[in-house]
């Protein structure tokens, strides 16, 4: 048989110290090589070493002299025992073969580098100087070798076994170490030329190994690619250096050539003072040029037991593993400058990925940084999602099926992104999967014919590594062949010739793959019965907006690089409710442009509705515009100002939407009044390019609902009789968002409180009683530690982040308004003779108006406006944050009357017929009426304790911004005897996550003395330790625990005497046993 067999070995780390366990291992080594020969029936033709043979360069050759111990405990024994002379022992220096001591830091600062061309200059002109701390190594091989091919660095062997030409090309990848250990990764460079130089000397033989140290991981990222670039052009790469056993890391073929690592000789893998089976090994390469199969015998040294070497089971369940031989090095090479050219191309393809680089330095330089996987479904957005995603579908579930794929998605949704990460991991799969991914734009296809041909074949030319012809036959046979996988973007459906096009070119090219992505309106599901039959079979899938879990994943990736970011769920809070608050689109587009603002401002947290659109929409019409002259010519203002009155004339006609004539007109009188150029505004494309309208149906609308209503914000700013109109009682409901809106840009919100305030006071004059009854707060359920259970159950099933963040989706979930819905949902009809005349009204119509308003979105819009006025005067804003406080208190109050009355109204008797089961007409275990009446108690204190603290999250949602700081101290401190109405005051600023915030909560604690309060914050506490209000940070979870066993204490201080004394004690304990109660049962409490 024909075939080579290589004993790959590596990383002995010989030293005197040492010397008895290695001779022991080499004697072990040896054995089990020769045990292997036998076994496979083969024969070892070369010993190759990559590097570190020995533990320290400068006693290599005096002092212990390692070099000596290194070929008398382990070399010439090993050749000795395999029958063959020394020129069969070829090693390549290792990091520990350098002599530390002949390193020069002026010279070492030389040597670093900051781009390829440092790298080449230094290669280039490789001084002595450099190689000193090799020089000993190199004088030893002259001697050693008769026959080696020395260049300045490097060297090569040929060696004719079986009749056939191996040639041998070491490359010295540890010259350029000092001995730093893993700081050096990244650091290491080898240089092109080194490699090109060595291999001109073994071009013409048969079989081409490549021999050095350290992985290409550890060479430095300017000349990588380089360099495995040119391992392209060997058969085999052998290193070492890796000292973990990830079969990655040891063995994997790229574009053909194989790469093979070995494991360490020698330290043996050591845990907690023990021997433990690591990859302390070795490795076999049987090449059979007959089969053209190269097969790895992975070996194993069992160190905790067994001491001795087996098949390496730890590593690859066969402990081999066969890869084929392909020894066509221009094809291979031409594969490498496809797939890592391309690969180039989609790390940066996406156009708005690249503008917020542009204009935020702190942004994610790559995809892989940023990008999160998206919810896709065979469901729209606006169909009802079954629950459990079990419709739910993964990037891994794609990549593995074979059905071709339209990508339906609102514009910014991430469909360009996601047709950028699966090309990406195509490119991963390649050795696996054998197929490039393409991706097309089909609005920059080419002029000539057979347009997606062409495109395909510039799409290669354009990002291929190298300047090489690939001409059109090529790519034709490619794509008969099944080669690509099609990544097509920007179809539009309505286009004939895009829809003739692709449905020929799918058909004719239907062993290929397809993943194809068309926008969905923003208002309405796609009809799938419009898509038009591609030629062949698609499964539709729909991407839809990010839920919370996504938006935390973005926004902690995002801050993986802010050494100044401490805790980042504040912002994700933010970002969730602010999107939640007016119904924004949460695409991955609007999360990042959250994020630049964030950049921009570490202290950035979105709370003020009208500031963060305006900012938003100066990002999107400004920084993120391609051309200067959309931002020096026309203004961000002036945008402002066509959108707002575009904004204003669909309001006055009560359908939101132009049709494009009636657009079209506008845009020319809005120039023509304002003396403006449209080929120069370019107001007719640009709004639309920027996502802010969109055209559906022959229809032009604003894209969201909330920039619609931003936009009526910003014409209200200078027209006082719109505010008027928008203001008056019955109407302000109706623009309940862009009263918030207004808020924001104006600030200084006094006249718009006061205008609310008045229909909120008469409110709480009438329920006044309603708020000295909860002041009264009687909590009857008896919260007691039990004795030998106490605290055990605290942790189990305590939510993940993950299922919280499922679950605020959940309950946030709400649906854009279709843009012809709105006026009718709304029923305002307005124009500009009613407007002018507002002023005149009769009694009837107030009438009419009260009724027509509900109190509690007034409450809602009025907190939402008292969180906007941030230049109020702080005494205004006490008098405001009171009234709206007691309105709460009375809502809360009034629910609470409700739930008693309901409950009050329940008999035993409605009972008996809910426990009847309609099937079998069983009758299931009916409660006495003692136990009917205890039930009962129980729906009411919980219905006591619960209750509160969900108004309490509204309250948080609806006006919470720390800088209401200075106004709830202030209210609170005239709270002394208002237990109930101190809580809610205290607890709001606990939830804004003001700073000290904790600390001033235990002092309440430690003075309040209503049992029934205590109870509430009892709950209160256990809500947010099983929530993760703030977070994951355990520091802040310890100090819950210890407020949570604080109260139960203060509660029954004689019953809990004993755990009183372990918590003096033993802390530590207490809080494990209390935090397993919370988990198991929620409550930390129950008896």
């Amino acid at each position: 048989m024909k075939s080579l067999n290589i004993l790959h070995i590596s990383d002995a780390h010989i030293q005197k110290k040492n010397e008895n366990e290695i001779r022991d291992i080499a004697e072990k080594l040896i054995y089990d090589v020769l045990k292997v020969q036998s076994e496979q029936d083969i024969k070892i033709d070369l010993v190759c070493f990559t590097g570190d043979l020995i533990q320290r360069g400068d006693k290599a050759i005096r002092d212990e002299n390692q070099m000596e111990i290194a070929n008398e405990i382990l070399v010439q024994p090993l050749l000795d025992k395999l029958g063959y002379e020394k020129d069969r022992f070829i090693i390549v220096p290792g990091n520990h073969e350098v002599d530390t001591s002949k390193i020069v830091k002026a010279t070492e600062k030389g040597l670093l580098v900051s781009s390829l061309e440092e790298i080449n200059e230094n290669i280039i002109d490789m001084n002595k100087s450099y190689l000193e701390r090799l020089e000993y190594f190199y004088n030893g091989l002259d001697s050693y070798y008769e026959d080696i091919i020395r260049e300045k660095i490097g060297y090569t062997f040929i060696r004719k076994i079986h009749g056939k030409q191996i040639g041998i090309v070491c490359i010295d990848s540890s010259w350029r170490s000092s001995g730093m250990g893993t700081c050096e990764k990244g650091l290491m460079y080898v240089g092109e030329k080194q490699v090109r130089d060595l291999l001109k000397h073994i071009k013409n033989t048969d079989f081409k190994i490549c021999m050095m140290h350290h992985p290409l991981e550890w060479l430095s990222e300017f000349e990588s690619t380089l360099i495995e670039r040119e391992m392209t052009k060997f058969d085999i790469v052998l290193r070492g250096h890796v000292h973990e056993n990830d079969t990655k890391e040891i063995c994997r073929q790229n574009m053909k050539t194989i790469y093979s690592t070995a494991g360490k000789l020698y330290p043996l893998d050591y845990a907690y003072g023990r021997k433990v089976d690591g990859y302390n090994g070795y490795s076999i390469l049987n090449v059979n040029f007959e089969t053209n199969l190269c097969t790895i015998f992975m070996r194993t040294y069992y160190a905790m037991q067994r001491e001795a070497f087996d098949t390496a089971i730890n590593v690859n369940e066969n402990g081999k593993i066969v890869y084929p031989l392909n020894g066509n090095s221009k094809e291979k090479q031409m594969e490498f400058n496809i797939i890592n050219g391309i690969h180039e191309y989609f790390k940066h393809m996406s156009e708005t990925f690249s503008l917020i680089k542009e204009i935020d330095s702190y942004s994610p330089m790559t995809l892989d940084q940023v990008f999160v996987d998206p919810i896709i479904s065979e469901e729209s957005e606006y169909v009802k999602e079954k629950q459990g995603g079990k419709d739910l579908i993964s990037l891994e579930e794609l990549l593995n099926k074979k059905d071709n794929i339209i990508f339906l998605g609102k514009k910014e949704s991430g469909k360009t992104s996601l047709l950028q990460r699966i090309g990406l991991l195509y490119i991963e799969e390649y050795e696996n999967k054998g197929v490039i991914p393409i991706h097309i734009d089909m609005r920059q296809l080419p002029k000539k014919n057979d347009k997606l041909t062409n495109a395909t074949l510039y799409f290669i030319m354009n990002n291929i590594l190298d300047n090489v012809n690939i001409n059109k036959s090529n790519i034709r046979d490619s794509i008969s062949d099944g080669k690509f996988i099609f990544l097509i973007d920007n179809i539009d459906i309505s286009d004939g010739m895009h829809t003739m096009m692709l449905t020929k070119f799918i058909k004719d090219n239907s062993n290929n793959r397809f993943y194809l992505a068309v926008k969905e309106e923003f208002f309405q599901s796609l009809d799938i019965k419009k898509l038009p039959n591609y030629g062949d079979s698609f499964k539709k899938l729909y991407i839809h907006f990010f839920g919370k879990a996504q938006i935390r994943e973005l926004v902690t990736r995002w801050a993986s690089k802010r050494e100044d970011i401490i805790d980042i769920n504040n912002v994700v809070e933010k970002i969730d409710g602010y999107c939640n608050q007016i119904n924004f689109a949460k695409t991955p587009f609007n999360v990042s442009i959250f994020m630049v603002l964030w950049d921009f401002d570490k202290n950035f947290i979105p709370q003020n509705e009208g500031i963060i659109m305006q900012n938003y929409l100066e990002i999107i019409l400004e920084k993120l515009s391609p051309k200067e002259s959309y931002r020096s010519t026309y203004s961000f203002q002036i945008k402002q100002h066509f959108l707002s009155n575009l904004a204003y004339k669909m309001l006055q006609k009560n359908e939101y939407y132009f049709t494009k004539k009636e657009f079209d007109d506008y845009i020319y009188e809005y120039h023509k009044s304002k003396g403006y150029i449209e080929s120069k505004s370019l107001f007719s494309v640009l709004f639309f390019e920027k996502g802010i309208l969109s055209i559906t149906d022959d229809l032009v609308i604003f894209s969201h609902t909330s920039v619609l209503e931003y936009y009526l914000a910003v014409y209200a700013k200078d027209n006082k009789v719109f505010v008027q109109y928008m203001l008056k009682k019955g109407n302000r409901i109706n623009f309940h968002n862009v009263i918030c809106f207004y808020s924001g840009l104006i600030q200084n919100c006094e006249a718009l409180l006061d205008s609310m305030s008045e229909t909120i006071i008469e409110s709480i004059i009438d329920s006044i009683d309603v708020i000295d009854k909860l002041n009264k707060l009687e909590i009857m359920a008896d919260f007691k530690l039990p004795k030998e259970e106490l605290l055990e159950r605290l942790n189990e099933n305590r939510p993940t982040l993950k299922e919280i963040d499922d679950l605020s989706d959940i309950t946030n979930k709400k649906n854009d308004v279709a843009f012809t819905e709105i006026s009718k949902k709304n029923n305002i009809k307005i124009d500009a003779p009613k407007i002018l005349n507002t002023e005149t009204k009769n009694q009837s119509d107030d009438i009419s108006e009260q009724e027509a308003e509900n109190f509690y979105s007034l409450l809602q819009m009025y907190g939402s406006v008292l969180k906007n006025a941030e230049l109020l005067d702080n005494k205004y804003k006490i008098s405001h944050l009171e009234n709206y406080m007691y309105a709460m208190n009375i809502f809360l109050g009034e629910i609470l009357q409700v739930a008693e009355k309901c409950n009050d109204e329940l008999s035993i008797e409605d009972l008996k017929k809910n426990l009847v089961l309609d099937d079998s007409e069983e009758i299931l275990e009916i409660p006495t009426e003692q136990e009917f009446k205890e039930i009962k108690n129980i729906i009411m204190e919980v219905a006591k304790v619960s209750f509160p603290i969900a108004i309490q999250n509204f309250i948080l949602e609806n006006v919470g911004t720390p800088k209401l700081e200075m106004a709830i101290d202030d209210l609170m401190s005239m709270k002394v005897d208002k237990p109930f109405e101190k809580f809610m005051l205290v607890f709001l600023k606990c939830d804004l996550k003001i700073e000290n915030g904790m600390s001033e909560l235990k002092r309440y604690i430690q003075k309040e003395d209503s049992e029934s309060i205590l109870k509430l914050i009892l709950i209160k506490l256990i809500f947010y330790y099983r929530m993760r209000f703030f977070g994951t940070n355990s520091k802040t979870d310890t100090y819950l625990l210890d407020l949570i066993i604080g109260i139960q204490i203060k509660l029954h201080p004689e019953e809990n005497e004993i755990l009183t004394k372990s918590f003096i004690s033993n802390r530590e304990y207490v809080r494990k046993v209390m935090a397993r109660q919370i988990k198991k049962d929620g409550t930390g409490t129950l008896g």
